[in-house]
């Protein structure tokens, strides 16, 4: 009955191809006997290993057409006999194995959070420590299973038996009865743990071997046994081991129990699911049939100038006639063996161990750079003549075998395995019907493309097979520290270094051009079927992949490519955009640019077709930009609403030089391109992926410094080491040695990142995009209010790829050397002044960005003098920008860069860090990064600076009181936060301090330094804000700058109070705030006012001082330690002359200033008289009530009316508004306050 069965099948399957093998008379010509001669040959070998083959055997002599199916029939049941001769199935009651014949994953055991993948063979944790066991298990025998390693973390890897119990904290290795190996942590688990094995990758094939005969579990990485792990496992009744592993979050791995070939046979094991030995040796046989029946075709092709590298889509068979032709006998003899291999190819195992073979060798061994037209012919045949669900099952498996081999395959310093599964890959994807089936079905859907476009790094063997000398740079604390000559041995290892590290790029690069050459096909636009492309059907699944790699849309974490994947896949890509880009522009000059000048125009943004609305815009979401800026849209495009509602195309608009400023720029190039979407996604591709890991590979770099310093400074410790210290000196040595190892893996694998992600061609590629996205901005920033329509992942790649340029790069691809980096500076000066105050980007946090971006721009010398020379309006709208008061940003990013402006100048202002501190170790992108920079100040600002004050009145006072309200609110906080600390302090119990109070009191502190020193340049370049009192304000600034210095120098001088107790006090997170960054501002503000303005100004400078009630002179003898108290140590002293950063000239004015201040304060004392307490202001207490206002006649002083004026023009007492103010002899005074239209409110 099931042979019946079969033969109907059989014959049904012919039926709906369309033939009958009865239908025909055979009629044997010399062309037909020939084919048969040739396709049917045999060998004398068996059926299973034809590579033993001698000398050939004819086929039989009536085989034809009529009974081929029969004679194949026949040949599939020898390979069957043939096959159970040479092997034994797996029988449970012989074999020591129970369980299921497919061996996969067992759900129903999993503890955790599991992600299964569909095929039950593939895991990834999404929970603490998540286990799980097969379905399957062993008694005796020996066995063995491999597991693919996804990613490179914890995990444990082995056996258990079904008593053992596992939970999230707890898992393979941790119990008795399992045993299991963690190449992360480099250790073998079963309860105890012990060092084991080596350290494995990502990529790394691990084979997990028990041997129930001896007792034994025995580990392999790559094939290469890591030694027996364990002896004495326990066997006999009640002991059955099952292959299991526990994965902690994140991981994820894909198990081979012998679905498919083992990747590394381990001699004397078998897998635990039985290989499918029979379907292989049948496949083997009819794929040789197809290998000489494709021969045949090829050469047929050739006579009669068929084109031989394109393929057909839909091959048909030729018509029927009692005369066919020899082309038409070979589709049906290929229709006859294919009715047999279709069933076949749908199981992996036949997939990689028989069809990929064939594909090898028809590709020529994967010469991908050369035409494969038998590889096109066999494609064509498979597509022609299997059915849709062989053919789709099919190229599923092929798919993801080609993936897996590519991924797992062993790195070798040639890298030909690598090599070899891509050049097959971009074979078998030249083959139209092909790609376009695993482009749309199979690459981006069931598996993750992108890992094609990655290179496995090797391990430490493979590194130092590689790079056999290795070098490193002399490591310096702070960039002023001298780096001593190399010797000629050291600058012979940097030359062999650097001539590994350019011989494994050129390795690489041959790599990469396959990659490259892989997407190119994949983005193809001239093979429209269905009216879609391949460049169509890529960017629908391109579009999803940067979807879930962004975090739009919500996926797990292990279904995600990861970040060393998307960087290589970046990478690629651009170099194939670049490559179509350049291909397309002849074709229309006019209106397209060459790919060096390449943009992406506005209307890209707004256009509704485009899948980007779930990203946030400049100015906020896409649908309120739709609603507001809908009508701005039309009117950019040349079409007009009417009133009916029709939209029409207005008439043609001005040239472009008489365009009027209430009309858009003539847009630059045309919309609707692909490569424009192309562009866009590459954009967001770096912003969410290839930055963060470029990045993370900055980290490697810091690391070796830190230990190449730490081997310097041993080795030093080593040279001064007395002799007679041995047991110091050979501690030290094996520190050296521990450290010159490290150092020593850290320099191969800095080669490996110098080759592959530092190279060139990598700064280049991220060059390329920095200058695109530029060009971007600044078209679009044409557009006014349109711009808002930008996402804002643009303005964060902007300033992301230049950091990368600048400080990623850097050390190894000089950022000085790329071509035109000086426009390349200019471009983004422009870009980062035009925006960091930009009204039309919404969001706080982006511009504070751009405000962060623009700080950092400031501390180098190169990049401050690009700023200097911007044009002179840029110049002015940053200071502008500058000074405004700050409503919806944070003061202290402003405050940074005006500070960076001043920093070299201004009193014992020229220190990179505080004298007490170590420069900070940060990223060079952090804003602390900022601080911590050598001085560059810049005298073009400072001289823009007191210009824009001086001229603009209404500014400096709005900048003024903005700022004087800072400070004194930063102050307070800081003297509030001190006061609690230095009680808690006092106490036993100092522990109670919390980490968050530290934080605000230390942040507030560096605050207000930040606001001092901006106060100090403002009084260094424009003194006449202060002194000069024909101006409405100055005399009021006078009064409040020096009462807020009367203020921080009581408070910080006073003996044994909250500062003191602070600064002595070993508080971790406070040893900034010390002495001497407050008093020496604040004497040089002082010192500024007083000491160096002379004449008038001097004269109510000191007025103001010495009228403040909270000042006392003598607390300026605490900058020089003249009331310092005898009985403390000279080192816990505090003066200025004791620090080198204070020069002699220094010193000199802080005596001048306290000799000054005392002579002034003893003549002011016998002139002061006293004022009646009922004359005294209400509100200050200080002065005497001297004007009123007007219409409410209420009193106060000049100094509180005039701050009150400068926010609200109401009576403090009665909140009427104020009209006017005149002094007690009824005269006007401030008449500049009530000048301009209606008051303040």
């Amino acid at each position: 009955m099931a042979e019946k069965k079969e033969r109907d099948v059989a014959q049904g399957r012919q039926r709906s191809r369309g033939y009958s093998s009865q239908a025909f008379t055979e009629t044997r010509d010399a062309e037909t006997t020939g084919l048969f001669h040739h396709v049917f040959m045999e060998d004398n070998g068996s059926c299973v290993d034809p590579a033993g083959a001698s000398a050939p055997r004819l086929p039989e002599k009536n085989l034809g057409l009529h009974n081929l199916s029969s004679y194949l029939d026949n040949k599939m049941e020898e390979c069957v006999a043939e096959s159970k001769g040479s092997s034994q199935p797996l029988d449970p009651t012989t074999t020591g194995r129970i369980g299921p014949p497919e061996v996969i994953l067992d759900i129903l055991s999993n503890v955790g959070t599991l992600i299964m993948e569909p095929d039950r063979l593939g895991a990834a944790s999404h929970s603490n420590f998540s286990t799980i066991k097969a379905n399957s298990c062993v008694y005796k025998g020996k066995w063995v299973y491999e597991v693919m390693l996804g990613s490179k973390g914890v995990m444990q890897l082995g056996w258990c038996t079904l008593n053992c119990r596992f939970s999230q904290e707890e898992g393979v290795g941790d119990t008795p009865d399992s045993y299991a190996y963690d190449g992360s942590r480099l250790r073998k688990w079963n309860v105890r743990t012990f060092k084991y094995g080596e350290a494995w990758l990502t990529g790394d094939v691990i084979s997990c071997a028990i041997d129930l005969d001896q007792g034994q579990v025995e580990f392999f990485r790559n094939g290469k046994s890591m030694g027996v792990a364990f002896t004495n496992v326990k066997t006999g009744p009640g002991y059955a081991y099952f292959p299991s592993f526990s994965l902690s979050m994140g991981e994820n791995v894909h198990v081979n129990f012998g679905a498919t070939p083992l990747k590394f046979p381990v001699p004397g094991y078998q897998p635990l699911q039985e290989p499918k030995r029979i379907e292989a040796s049948q496949a083997q046989l009819l794929l040789r049939y197809i290998d000489r029946l494709v021969s045949v075709m090829v050469e047929d092709d050739k006579v009669a100038g068929i084109d031989l590298v394109t393929s057909k889509a839909d091959m048909c068979s030729p018509p029927l006639s009692d005369h066919r032709s020899k082309a038409c006998s070979a589709s049906l003899v290929g229709a006859h063996i294919m009715d047999k291999l279709g069933p076949l190819l749908k199981t992996p195992y036949v997939i990689e161990a028989c069809l990929l073979p064939v594909l090898t060798k028809l590709s020529g061994g994967g010469m991908w750079r050369q035409p494969q037209p038998r590889l096109i012919k066999f494609l064509d045949l498979l597509w022609a003549l299997l059915q849709d669900f062989e053919i789709k099952q099919c190229m599923e498996n092929l798919g993801a075998v080609l993936l897996s081999l590519y991924r797992y395959s062993p790195v070798v310093d040639d890298f030909r395995h690598a090599k070899q599964y891509l050049s097959l890959t971009v074979c078998i994807l030249r083959h139209q019907q092909t790609r376009r089936f695993l482009l749309g079905n199979v690459l981006f859907d069931k598996l993750k493309f992108p890992i094609f476009m990655h290179i496995k790094p090797p391990d430490d063997a493979g590194l130092a097979r590689l790079i056999p000398t290795v070098w490193w740079k002399y490591a310096v604390k702070i960039e002023t520290e001298k780096v001593p000559p190399m010797t000629k041995e050291n600058q012979e290892r940097k030359a062999k270094y650097t001539a590994a590290c350019e011989k494994l790029r050129q390795k690489i690069e041959e790599l990469e051009d396959i990659q490259v050459e892989m997407l190119k096909l994949l983005l193809l636009h001239t093979d429209i079927v269905d009216g879609k492309t391949s460049r169509d059907i890529f960017l629908e699944k391109f579009r999803v992949l940067l979807k879930e790699s962004s975090g739009i849309t919500w996926v797990f974490h292990s279904h995600t490519c990861p970040l060393p994947v998307l960087l290589c896949f970046f990478h690629r890509l651009l170099r194939a955009v670049r490559y179509y880009w350049d291909s397309f522009q002849p074709e229309d000059p006019g209106r397209f640019v060459v790919s060096d000048d390449a943009f992406v125009p506005i209307q890209i943004f707004w256009s509704d077709s485009r899948e980007a609305s779930e990203f946030q815009r400049c100015g906020g979401l896409m649908s309120h930009l739709n609603r507001t800026l809908g009508t701005e849209v039309n009117k950019a495009q040349g079409l007009e609403l009417k009133d009916d509602g029709k939209v029409v195309s207005r008439p043609d608009r001005k040239p472009a030089r008489e365009t009027t400023s209430d009309e858009y720029p003539h847009r630059e190039m045309p919309s609707g391109n692909t490569l424009m979407e192309l562009v866009d996604g590459l954009v967001l591709l770096y912003h969410s992926a290839a930055h963060k890991q470029l990045s993370k590979m900055w980290a490697l770099q810091d690391n070796m410094k830190d230990f190449v310093l730490a081997l310097q400074d041993t080795h030093n410790k080593i040279k001064k080491c007395p002799q007679d210290l041995a047991t110091v000196r050979e501690d030290l040595e094996k520190a050296e040695k521990v450290f010159r190892d490290k150092v020593t893996e850290l320099s191969r694998h800095m080669a490996w990142v110098i080759a592959v992600i530092y190279s060139p061609s990598k700064q280049h590629d991220v060059e390329w995009l920095l200058r695109g996205v530029l060009r971007t901005l600044e078209k679009a920033s044409a557009y006014r209010q349109l711009f808002q329509y930008v996402p804002e992942f643009y303005i964060e790649t902007c300033i992301h790829s230049f950091n990368a340029l600048r400080n990623y790069f850097n050390t190894t691809q000089p950022f000085s050397a790329l071509p035109d980096v000086n426009q390349l500076l200019q471009q983004y000066a422009t870009f980062l002044v035009d925006h960091f105050a930009d009204s039309r980007i919404v969001s706080n946090d982006l511009r504070d960005n751009i405000v962060q971006a623009l700080a950092l721009f400031t501390c180098h010398k190169d990049t401050l003098t690009v700023l200097e020379n911007l044009p002179m309006n840029k110049r002015l709208s940053m200071i502008e920008s500058l000074l405004a008061p700050y409503e919806n940003r944070s003061w202290a990013h402003t405050n940074w860069i005006l500070v960076r402006l001043w920093k070299g100048y201004g009193f014992a202002n020229r220190y990179r860090h505080l004298p007490n501190l170590l420069p900070a170790k940060v990223q060079p992108t952090d804003f602390t990064f900022v601080s911590v920079q050598e001085p560059c100040p810049s005298q073009v600002f400072q001289s823009l600076l007191a210009k824009t004050l001086l001229d603009n009145e209404a500014l400096s006072t709005r900048f003024l009181d903005t700022l004087m309200n800072q400070l004194n609110w930063s102050f307070s906080e800081f003297v509030g936060m001190m006061q609690e600390i230095a009680q808690v302090t006092m106490r036993s119990d100092n522990m109670l301090l919390e980490g968050r109070q530290v934080k605000i009191c230390a942040a507030c502190f560096e605050i207000s330094i930040c606001l001092l020193r901006v106060l100090e340049m403002v009084a260094t370049v424009a003194p006449q804000l202060f002194t000069d009192w024909s101006r409405p304000s100055a005399e009021l600034f006078l009064k409040r700058i020096m009462q807020l210095l009367s203020q921080i120098v009581m408070r910080v001088t006073v003996a044994d109070g909250a500062f003191e107790t602070l600064v002595t006090a070993p508080i971790p997170g406070l040893d900034s705030v010390t002495y001497f960054p407050v008093l020496s501002v604040t004497v040089g503000i002082l010192a500024q006012l007083i000491v160096r303005c002379g004449g008038s100004s001097q004269e109510k400078a000191v007025r103001a001082l010495l009228t403040d009630t909270g000042f006392l002179p003598a607390a300026l003898d605490f900058m020089l330690a003249r009331n310092a108290n005898p009985e403390k140590k000279k080192e816990k002293v505090f003066s200025m002359s004791n620090y080198e950063e204070v020069s002699a000239e220094e010193v000199e004015d802080i005596e001048s200033l306290m000799t000054y201040l005392q002579q002034q304060h003893i003549l002011l004392g016998n002139n002061i008289q006293e004022t009646d307490d009922d004359d005294l202001c209400t509100i200050c207490y200080a002065n005497a009530q001297t004007a009123f206002f007007i219409p409410c006649q209420h009193k106060s002083c000049r100094t509180c009316i005039t701050q009150q004026l400068l926010s609200k023009r109401e009576c403090f007492f009665c909140k009427a508004v104020i009209t006017a103010v005149q002094d007690n002899k009824g005269r006007p005074l401030l008449r500049e306050h009530f000048t301009s239209g209606s008051p303040r409110k």
